[in-house]
């Protein structure tokens, strides 16, 4: 399920390749070019139309484009153009890491090549090299905005630690594919953390309407994707709970937090917080069973759950925690716990 989601599938890429082979030659903004070429000029331009490598032919490409005198030769076109063929027959052939070392070369000739940025880009992402493929990418996605490419782009912000970036390019995402319930998942626990809840509930609300009506990847199985789509609808309604209750309307705080814990039964965060929640409505009952499954799952909650339904308990049994087991039993046997 999570190679499905989290794969870099090249798709963007594709899509921007495309556009870019038809351009390459408008887009080299290099000097004005003469009509005019010497002979070993010639020779050179020669020597590249033969060979018929491509890792060579594109070498020999390259070092042509970097000798500063022949930023005017009139062959220049067509250099260049054995240079695209030559990288296309490289990424026929999978062989990235001469992609990579070719295409960072030319740029440093052409730095605004449209075609060899992208590449750049695909490159760098197929070696999870984050840092560089951020830094080509944006220079792809400007040339060819598209929601892949954006996605791929959230997606490596995300794995450098930068948030900033993450909901930069994560909102541009789903203005793109407001249907991508990956993206809007991270959207809304990044809004979350943050306490910044009107944006945390927007992206909650879509991504449950999304991963709900979503199909099935074809990847994944049927029991892998019904809990992927139940623990991403527990988490989003949690946050809408939170929210609520962070907002001290505490209904409906409760009617989002029992729908979290129905979609992923054993969520202590949400039994904590529909502990809290029933508390502030007065029904002490639902608070304290609510704490002890809280309690009773041992995660981060288990201690304060504890505390409040101790304080619970002997606040209706004269300050005595005789006959509370009865409660915690019953929570183990609602959550199904030995």
């Amino acid at each position: 399920m999570n190679s499905a989601r989290n794969s870099l599938t090249g798709k963007a890429f594709i899509l921007m390749l495309v556009a870019c082979c038809a351009v390459l030659l408008m887009n080299l903004h290099v000097m004005a070019q003469e009509t005019n070429y010497t002979e070993e000029q010639y020779k050179a331009f020669q020597e590249i139309q033969a060979e018929q490598a491509a890792l060579k032919k594109a070498t020999l490409a390259v070092k042509f484009l970097q000798v500063p005198a022949n930023a005017k030769c009139g062959l220049l076109k067509n250099v260049v153009a054995e240079y695209g063929a030559a990288m296309q027959g490289l990424q026929k052939a999978g062989d990235w890491s001469e992609i990579m070392k070719l295409g960072e070369q030319f740029v440093a000739v052409v730095p605004d090549d449209a075609f060899t940025i992208s590449l750049l880009a695909q490159g760098y992402a197929q070696s999870k090299n984050y840092r560089q493929f951020a830094a080509f990418g944006e220079k792809a996605f400007s040339r060819s905005p598209n929601a892949a490419l954006a996605y791929e782009l959230a997606k490596a912000y995300r794995e450098l630690g930068n948030d900033a970036k993450f909901i930069q390019w994560g909102e541009k995402t789903v203005s793109l594919n407001p249907n991508n319930y990956d993206i809007l998942l991270e959207l809304t626990k990044s809004y979350g953390v943050a306490k910044r809840w009107p944006e945390a509930n927007k992206y909650a609300t879509m991504c449950i309407k999304a991963v709900e009506t979503a199909k099935k990847p074809e990847s994944a199985s049927e029991s892998d994707w019904k809990n992927y789509v139940n623990g991403t609808t527990a988490q989003c309604y949690a946050i809408i709970g939170n929210s609520a209750y962070e907002s001290k309307n505490y209904t409906v705080a409760v009617a989002n937090l029992e729908k979290s814990v129905v979609a992923f039964k054993r969520n202590d965060i949400a039994y904590y917080f529909l502990g809290m929640s029933y508390w502030q409505m007065g029904k002490a009952d639902y608070a304290m069973l609510n704490f002890a499954k809280s309690y009773v799952l041992k995660g981060s909650t288990s201690q304060a759950s504890k505390t409040y339904l101790d304080q619970l308990y002997k606040t209706g049994h004269a300050n005595s925690l005789a006959g509370q087991e009865r409660i915690i039993q019953r929570a183990k046997m609602d959550l199904g716990i030995q």
